[in-house]
């Protein structure tokens, strides 16, 4: 069944081409999309996380220090005196969100302790590449996409219990993910990262330190491995930290063809995610998926900046600011992944980082 799913993962169908002219849904996108716009959501967001400062939990205290990142980058750049204003206070309240951190994990032990005290600070998820970069045009080129089909499917039902079980396979777990991360944060483990070094780059840095990586964490996180799912964007999530580490022993062009593999193989399930026109059970996870990709060292795939998926994505945030997962739904009522009874918190993490993620692109680049 998993390989009848691959197979038709890579259908697509012919360009189509739109000689009319531009449709009144695209200058209304363009505002949806627009920096500011973006900014504004974000800003809604955050106010919820103040309200709601001792009820925070770490997946949305990750995605606030991500989006902060997204920020300071931004405050780097010349703005205009309102729009900096805006931002430097929107940043502050980051800030104390993002202070929260300190008072949940008092001394840190476990691996979730430990990744969560070292990965909620905005300053380790700032852009370390070049500012000067062109920042992707969400709109200008949307005739000229590349527009895949929707799938081609006997019975859609049969797809989706294909796909659900498909999800399931693979690792990392959570668990080992948290594990395989805090290897990357503390560098304490066995056995050294079997990885080469591009002789074009030339020695390491002096001061940089090796990487030594434990068995299981080698093989967990091996590209030969095929993951689905959250096991996917787990993968991913360490090989994007493992490029932001810059380990002496760990060429950065190996990292780069990781994360481009991995959004590869995503790409084919977000696509199969839209075709399915955005289920519920799957939203949270498409989100993490195109945040990732989006965010990672590799060139950035223009289906991930599709404005139609990012319309999408943007669409589901509440009235009240947040993101609401499928789980933690009924009136008054609060699920176990919910700050409130309208937010859900792993899915408005991920919605402050792409808000923040996509703001950035287009006022500063890459």
């Amino acid at each position: 069944m998993v390989i009848i799913l691959l197979v038709l993962l890579t259908l697509s169908s012919p360009v189509l081409t739109n000689p009319t002219p531009e449709p009144s849904w695209k200058s209304e996108m363009e505002r949806e999309l627009a920096p500011d716009g973006l900014l504004v959501r974000l800003d809604r967001l955050v106010n919820v996380c103040v309200a709601n400062y001792e009820d925070l939990t770490t997946d949305l205290l990750l995605g606030i220090a991500i989006a902060n990142a997204q920020l300071k980058t931004i405050l780097k750049q010349p703005l205009q005196a309102q729009q900096r204003q805006f931002v430097e206070s929107l940043a502050k309240k980051c800030d104390f969100v993002e202070s929260r951190i300190e008072s949940i994990f008092s001394f840190p032990s476990g691996a979730n302790a430990v990744v969560s005290k070292l990965l909620i600070d905005s300053e380790f998820w700032q852009s370390k590449g070049d500012a000067n970069v062109a920042s992707p045009d969400l709109l200008g080129n949307i005739r000229s996409r590349r527009r895949r089909s929707q799938m081609l499917m006997d019975d859609p039902q049969v797809m989706m219990e294909s796909y659900l079980e498909a999800i399931d396979a693979g690792g990392p777990s959570e668990l080992q993910s948290d594990e395989c991360l805090s290897e990357l944060l503390v560098n304490e483990s066995e056995n050294e990262f079997n990885t080469t070094t591009n002789p074009k780059t030339g020695p390491p840095p002096p001061t940089a330190h090796r990487l030594i990586l434990s068995r299981e964490c080698s093989a967990a996180m091996s590209l030969r491995k095929r993951s689905y799912g959250y096991h996917l964007t787990h993968k991913l999530l360490f090989y994007i930290v493992l490029g932001r580490q810059r380990f002496a022993n760990v060429d950065r062009s190996f990292v780069a063809d990781g994360q481009r593999t991995l959004c590869e193989q995503i790409l084919r399930e977000s696509e199969l995610i839209a075709g399915f026109d955005y289920p519920d059970l799957f939203r949270d996870l498409f989100m993490e998926q195109v945040f990732l990709c989006a965010f990672s060292d590799a060139p950035v795939m223009v289906e991930f900046t599709n404005p139609a998926w990012l319309a999408a994505i943007f669409s589901w945030q509440n009235g009240e600011g947040c993101f609401k997962y499928y789980a933690d739904e009924g009136d008054g009522v609060v699920g176990p992944n919910a700050l409130t009874t309208h937010c859900s918190t792993h899915m408005t993490g991920v919605g402050a980082a792409l808000l923040g993620l996509f703001a950035r692109l287009q006022m500063v680049g890459q």
